[in-house]
This record gives structure tokens, C-alpha cells and sequence, in this order.
């Protein structure tokens, strides 16, 4: 039903006014009442040719046919709905809405683990029914979700804990090895590829690591310390991320200027989806393409460039080059048959 920006803020106020029997509302006044509401929103505006267009359209069977009727006083015309208890608000949703709101539905469900999610499967279920969505339609929005992921079970004290600054003493293990305790000051939930991280400061490795970032899955047990302060993080958390990839942090490495050459299978690939967001063309040739990244070479960045390796070629800095050349020795070593 909304057309242009604001438009069912409008909608509603005019809504209003078409049933106000109280007042005869001119088109001065309905404008008036347009931008006293938007102002109070956003400090935005309106004119009369927008207001106009405004009550042609929710004439129209797609803006809800309303049963406005034109009165004149003199040489004025007010407006007014024929029908006192007819109301925008009473309108059945279009097929197009419907839809919309289906999606909305099911993007909502894919935050399972978030606090009171009880209550928003209560919600969903009640808007599910309220609205008739069948649960078999066709989604026209689909994420991609590990559900069997591990860990999943702690985002929900975990998340409370970062909101209300409460420290937490994490039972932590390495793959095949015994688990640790770690006490984490916790700032920040991150995804990245599909899992989950706890982005945090741990005391006792902060003069080397201003955060740690640890994966859910590795996580065993998850206590409050309530008798420990907490340190609240001095800064943006992002900043930490801008330079890197992924999620693993570099804080003593300096950003590296890296050039590599993309032939046509998969630059236009990489253009369309840059690795990152420093990057940029430098030469464009019919049979490869250039390009240049600025950021701290780390285990994702080299682990994306070796999905590449057949189809790019690193021109620099050289100790990349040699780095990822390494790997693809002991790629051929454990893979390949003497």
C-alpha cells in the first residue's frame, strides 16, 4: 500500500482526520496535520500536491478504496469518510503483504537462541494466526543455518551477560585437548561463516591481546562472576575488524598493500564480490585482471586466496606468495600419491 517515503505515516493521519466528526478538515488542515506528525518523526515535510496524491490513491482499490466523500462549505471543500466506522486500520492485507509479512515471519525465526525467543515463538504463532500465514508457503527470503552447530545453547547467557556487564568465568577447550578456565569480559557476539564467536578482553592476556575472540563451539560451561567488575571495552569493537578479514584478530601486524593478478574465471567473480572492502582495480586486461587489497593477512584471507589459487596469482608482497606456496606444497604432499 505505502507509496514513497513516510507514506504510511500519512496514510494513518489522514485516516485519522477522514473520521474526526468533530472537525471539518480542509486540505489546508490536512496538510497541516501531515507535517505537525512527520516533524514530530523525523523533522521531515510534506506539500499539498503530495497530500493530494495521497487521498487520490487511497481512492484507488489498491490503497484500500476508502469511502471518502468531498463536502463544500462556500468555496471551501472538506473531506470526510460517508462511513464513521470505516477505518484504514480494518483493511484486509493484499496478497503482496501478506507475503511480505510471511518473510518477515520467517526471518524472525532464524534467531532461535536470542533472549526471551519463548516469546517470540508465542508472537510469531499469534501473528502466524492472526494473519492466516500457512507455514508451507513458499519463502521468498532463506538464510543459511547450522542448527546442530555446538554452542548455540550458551548465546543466551551469553548475550545477557554482555548486556547487563557481568563478567563470566568460561569453560574453554581446544580441539582434542582438556578444558580451562578462562575469565572473559564480554563486549561482543560476531557470526562469521556460519559460526559464532564471543568477542571479549581476558585479563590476564591483555597486554598482548586487547580481545580474544572464541568460538562457541569450544566453549563447555558458561558462570556469572558476580563478585568480579566488570571492564567495559574503551571504543568501537568493529574498529578491532576493519582491517582483516573473518574474524581472526592481527593487533601488532601492520596492514599489508597486496597485489594480485585474477584471470577470467573468477575475476569477475571477485568484482562482484570483493574480498574486501580496501579492494580495488588496478589494471583491467582482456585475459586477467588486477587488483589490490589493504588489510592484515590472516588465517581466513589465506585460507579464501588458496580457494583461488588455480585462478589468481599473487604478484605482492612477496612472503604472501611464498606463504601460500608452501601450503600448496603440503596440499600435494598429504594429498597426492608418491
Amino acid at each position: 500500500m505505502a507509496q514513497g517515503k513516510n507514506a504510511f505515516i500519512r496514510y494513518n493521519v489522514l485516516d485519522r482526520c477522514f473520521r474526526d466528526r468533530r472537525k471539518r478538515y480542509y486540505m489546508s488542515d490536512l496538510v497541516d496535520a501531515c507535517n505537525e506528525e512527520l516533524y514530530n518523526y523525523d523533522g521531515s515535510s510534506v506539500s499539498e500536491r503530495q497530500v493530494r496524491d495521497d487521498i487520490h490513491f487511497m481512492q484507488r482499490e489498491a490503497g484500500g478504496a476508502v469511502p471518502l466523500e468531498t463536502l463544500r462549505d462556500g468555496h471551501k471543500v472538506y473531506y470526510r469518510y460517508s462511513d464513521p466506522e470505516f477505518s484504514i486500520k480494518n483493511l484486509p492485507m493484499s496478497q503482496h503483504e501478506v507475503e511480505m509479512l510471511t518473510d518477515t515471519i520467517n526471518m524472525l525465526s532464524r534467531f532461535k537462541g536470542l533472549p526471551n525467543h519463548e516469546w517470540l515463538n508465542a508472537t510469531l504463532a499469534q501473528m502466524k494466526s492472526t494473519f492466516n500465514i500457512d507455514n508451507a508457503q513458499q519463502s521468498y527470503v532463506s538464510f543459511s543455518q547450522n542448527e546442530d552447530l555446538k554452542g548455540l545453547n550458551f548465546f543466551t547467557p551469553l548475550y545477557e551477560a554482555i548486556a547487563r556487564h557481568q563478567v563470566l568465568a568460561l569453560l574453554y577447550h581446544k580441539f582434542a585437548s582438556e578444558s580451562w578456565e578462562r575469565i572473559v569480559h564480554p563486549y561482543q557476539l560476531r557470526q562469521y561463516n556460519n559460526r559464532w564467536f564471543l568477542v571479549g578482553m581476558e585479563k590476564k592476556v591483555k597486554d598482548k591481546l586487547p580481545l580474544v575472540v572464541i568460538p562457541l563451539d569450544r566453549i563447555d560451561d558458561c558462570k556469572v562472576q558476580e563478585a568480579t567488575k566488570f571492564i567495559p571495552y574503551e571504543g568501537d569493537i568493529d574498529d578491532n575488524f576493519k582491517d582483516i578479514i573473518g574474524v581472526s584478530l592481527r593487533f601488532h601486524e601492520p596492514c599489508q598493500h597486496i597485489v594480485f593478478k585474477a584471470y577470467p574465471a573468477i575475476a569477475p567473480y571477485i568484482e562482484t564480490k570483493p574480498i574486501h572492502h580496501s579492494q580495488r582495480i588496478v589494471e583491467r586486461h582482456e585475459d586477467y585482471t588486477i587488483f589490490s587489497l589493504d588489510l592484515v593477512p590472516n588465517y581466513e584471507f589465506e585460507s579464501l586466496m588458496m580457494t583461488y589459487a588455480d585462478k589468481c596469482e599473487i604478484l605482492s608482497p612477496i612472503s604472501l606468495c611464498e606463504k601460500l606456496a608452501e601450503k600448496a606444497k603440503n596440499i600435494i604432499k598429504f594429498n597426492c600419491p608418491k
